[in-house]
């Protein structure tokens, strides 16, 4: 029965002076078995690694000789998420001593610590167990030991492991692993060494060149390409567009054997950031087969432009019979938002009350806070009101939004108790919020009274990091004491 009610406990979030309670109800009824769920409370709870929980894990695992390659891994992993380089390596030996069988990554894991620690040596005892583990060609260890060799300067031992890997593991995945990783140098060195390239791996290197604006070489290696695949024109298009260089993006996007859904939506994007909204109309007329993407990044382009006629003609278009593309709730959402921003309450109301039924499409977050928008600005702050208790998040623009909304209104009472309820929430304010506050509070001796409340708040860091608000604090205007929010 003891042991039941302990292990239920122990599965659920403690903090580091409830674990000790239950510690030490273990230790009293010789429940020893159970110290390794104590060890990964601490280790899998970031609130828990405080100094005194670190202590306390030290504490721990002094006296902890219990052989459980779970909880070893995980304290050799939190070791060295945490920089105790030297830790983690004690720890790894431990297992080793009381004969535990590591898994690939904890092995990748301590090979990795020599290098940081700089022990040769080690990584060199390390790379011998490799082979008596089983883990010949792993990826995971294959990149930890040529890191290692590679900050020993041993490039012959280096070249070895590659090989490796190679000869078991694809060569676009031994790459991925070191540009995932942030080493750029050795994938190069893989690609450049590697005998037969696939086509893999010459669009990763190209892919990453270009998201890292790196272009230069990207054209480099685009350029040297046996074969150049639909993706490999699309990260050039990408990388062109993303330094805003809609020139040369264009001659790639003109002069690729098949445009794409995927190219053809970062034109658009990129003509739509620039304001040439006629050139990112050309570009989607051009593509025979759309779909819903498409159209968004269409519509969006207008919305975005100030065009919001042409966005609602696009969005009526994909609807029609002929076209009969189903919008999905990101489709709705910018629509709504056009609706907003020409309220058009009518056409807004009709999304939500008709559309959304007939394509059977449920309510999000994103089309909530559309909706909200819509009716708050056109007084229907009762529809507002309906949305906004059924988010499941509510942000703080959201309750801006309301707040606003009924001050405009007349009703003051409903914006002051929304914004008490945005404190109390820990929701950070922002000028708008204080705009539509203060706009509530409009009576003169509301604001005489109330004015010593704000007077020390600086309105331009509400929403910086010198916020004045981050370190929380009572706040008198007229509501009581209300604690600050730390922003």
């Amino acid at each position: 029965m003891l042991v039941t009610k302990v292990t239920a406990f122990l599965n659920h979030p403690l903090t580091v002076k409830q674990l000790k309670h239950l510690h030490a109800l273990i230790l009293i009824n010789g429940l020893n078995y159970l110290e390794p769920m104590i060890i990964t409370q601490i280790v899998n709870r970031p609130s828990n690694h405080s100094q005194a929980g670190i202590r306390y894990l030290r504490s721990l695992i002094r006296y902890f000789k219990q052989p459980n390659v779970v909880a070893r891994t995980s304290v050799i992993q939190f070791w060295y998420q945490h920089g105790e380089f030297q830790e983690a390596l004690d720890e790894y030996l431990f297992m080793q001593r009381v004969g535990l069988l590591p898994c690939s990554s904890v092995v990748a894991l301590a090979i990795n610590v020599c290098t940081r620690l700089g022990n040769r040596v080690g990584g060199i005892r390390l790379h011998g167990q490799v082979y008596g583990y089983g883990f010949y060609g792993d990826v995971h260890v294959g990149t930890a030991l040529v890191g290692f060799y590679l900050k020993v300067d041993d490039m012959e031992t280096a070249k070895k492991v590659i090989d490796e890997m190679s000869e078991r593991n694809a060569p676009s995945c031994v790459i991925y692993r070191y540009l995932e990783s942030g080493n750029l140098t050795i994938a190069e060195h893989v690609f450049s060494e590697m005998g037969d390239k696939d086509i893999d791996s010459w669009n990763l290197m190209v892919s990453w060149y270009t998201r890292t604006g790196d272009m230069e070489k990207a054209i480099a290696t685009f350029g040297l390409m046996p074969v150049k695949t639909s993706s490999s024109w699309t990260a050039m298009i990408s990388g062109y567009v993303d330094l805003g260089n809609m020139e040369i993006a264009r001659n790639f996007y003109d002069v690729m054997p098949e445009q794409n859904v995927v190219s053809c939506m970062k034109m658009i994007d990129g003509y739509s950031n620039s304001g040439a909204v006629e050139s990112a109309r050309e570009i989607f007329n051009g593509m025979d087969a759309k779909d819903h993407m498409l159209y968004n990044a269409m519509i969006t382009c207008y919305a975005q432009n100030g065009h919001p006629n042409k966005a609602l003609q696009l969005f009526d278009e994909m609807l029609q019979p002929n076209v009969n593309i189903q919008p999905n709730n990101m489709t709705l959402a910018t629509i709504i938002n056009v609706c907003s921003e020409s309220s058009n309450l009518i056409f807004g109301s009709w999304i939500h009350e008709t559309l959304m039924k007939q394509v059977r499409i449920k309510m999000d977050d994103d089309v909530a806070v559309a909706l909200i928008e819509l009716y708050a600005k056109c007084g229907r702050l009762d529809k507002a009101y309906g949305l906004f208790h059924g988010l499941q998040k509510k942000p703080a623009g959201v309750y801006t939004i309301l707040i606003l909304a009924c001050s405009r209104n007349g009703w003051r009472h409903d914006a002051i108790k929304l914004f008490e309820e945005m404190l109390e929430a820990n929701i950070c304010p922002n000028l708008l919020t204080f705009k539509g506050l203060l706009s509530s509070l409009n009576f003169a001796d509301s604001v005489q009274e109330n004015y010593h409340g704000f007077s020390n708040v600086n309105p331009l860091a509400i929403s910086g990091p010198l916020n004045p608000y981050r370190h929380g604090g009572p706040l008198n205007i007229g509501l009581g004491s209300v604690k600050l929010p730390r922003c």
